[in-house]
């Protein structure tokens, strides 16, 4: 009997975009077709799409998660949006408790057992984590190599319409590169604490999206600030995955929606930030999910993460917010440490060089 965690691959081929904000309502008109109405227009007929859209607003801009077919609907010959080159692919790990994840939940759960490899590997992640599952974005040009590393622990298998089929991998002439020792992956990007808002992670049965539309349109298009406040950073996404709708906002607009109708939202979570490059950290950069996740996961505190085109955002419980960003700063000062004594050693081994052709 196979005993292996399962990992399904869903039948979505994904695109993932950016909107400028200032020029977000030229394209309020597509994103509620695919948000609401469930289609797209393409040569002025209109198209059904299943249904994978995700939407999260930031103080910098609207990342965008759409179906291959959706994202036609958009005009993206335009200069205020910009399209990840290639096609992404959702995985979907059903990771079971073990000792490393007993007491954790989202990304943390599945860490160690597929973000962390990947990373190793040099195969690049988009994460999205919703209400009820995260899913692990990989780019359709490493679906291969993705799968020969999950395929060590994991029974893969991959939707089709309305079958799931089993990939079949061949793990023993795999040439894998070393895995990096736990603890010493370096941690390249920096990561802001100053949001000091506190957010909700909740859902709401699909029946109530069309009741509840104005106020999500609302939240999404209208109810933003003219200037970012670091304090008070924006913070929304909404996402909307085989009829599963999942929010994560500030816990003061929760007033917004009527009472009883949103899903158990009784924890707290404190949103960092990573990176603050002014054009993002980029797709091809492998292991910065990676880079974030093991000393949280280690530390058995749970983790959302959600990716943007930009930054990535980590969520923690407001409980646990003290002691990650004291895990992630640890993680930071080692770095610059390890960076010194390398620098040392280089310019200790640059002085001999010198010194040796000066006697010779």
């Amino acid at each position: 009997m196979d005993e292996r965690m399962e990992i399904n691959i869903l039948d979505y081929r994904l695109k993932v975009m950016t909107i400028k904000r200032s020029a977000i309502s030229k394209f309020t008109h597509a994103l509620l077709d695919v948000i609401f109405l469930k289609h797209y227009l393409d040569n002025n007929k209109v198209h059904d799409y299943h249904g994978f859209v995700s939407v999260t607003e930031t103080d910098h801009d609207y990342s965008v998660i759409v179906e291959e077919e959706a994202y036609k609907t958009f005009d993206t010959n335009d200069d205020d949006i910009k399209v990840n080159e290639g096609v992404w692919l959702p995985l979907v790990a059903s990771a079971g408790p073990t000792p490393d994840n007993a007491f954790a939940a989202g990304i943390s759960k599945i860490a160690n057992s597929v973000v962390i490899p990947l990373a190793d590997q040099g195969i690049s992640v988009y994460c999205l984590s919703t209400y009820g599952t995260d899913f692990v974005l990989i780019q359709e040009k490493d679906f291969n190599a993705a799968c020969e590393v999950l395929a060590q622990n994991f029974r893969i298998t991959r939707e089709d319409l309305l079958f799931s089929s089993e990939i079949i991998v061949d793990t023993s002439k795999i040439n894998k590169r070393p895995a990096i020792a736990k603890g010493t992956r370096p941690l390249t990007h920096s990561f802001q604490c100053t949001n000091k808002s506190q957010y909700c992670i909740t859902s709401m049965d699909s029946e109530n999206l069309s009741s509840q539309a104005l106020i999500i349109i609302d939240l999404l298009f209208y109810s933003r600030r003219s200037e970012p406040i670091p304090e008070k950073e924006r913070f929304f996404s909404l996402s909307i995955i085989d009829h599963s709708i999942s929010l994560v906002l500030e816990a003061s607009l929760l007033d917004r929606f009527p009472p009883q109708l949103m899903f158990d939202n009784s924890e707290y979570w404190q949103l960092i930030r990573i990176g603050d490059m002014p054009e993002g950290m980029g797709f091809r950069e492998a292991g910065i999910v990676a880079q974030i996740s093991e000393p949280i996961a280690s530390a058995h505190i749970s983790e959302y993460y959600i990716s943007s085109f930009y930054y990535g955002h980590v969520l923690v419980p407001v409980e646990h917010y003290d002691r990650v960003k004291k895990l992630l700063e640890e993680k930071q000062k080692s770095n610059k440490k390890l960076q010194g004594s390398s620098s040392s050693l280089s310019t200790s081994l640059s002085t001999s060089l010198s010194v040796t052709e000066e006697a010779l």
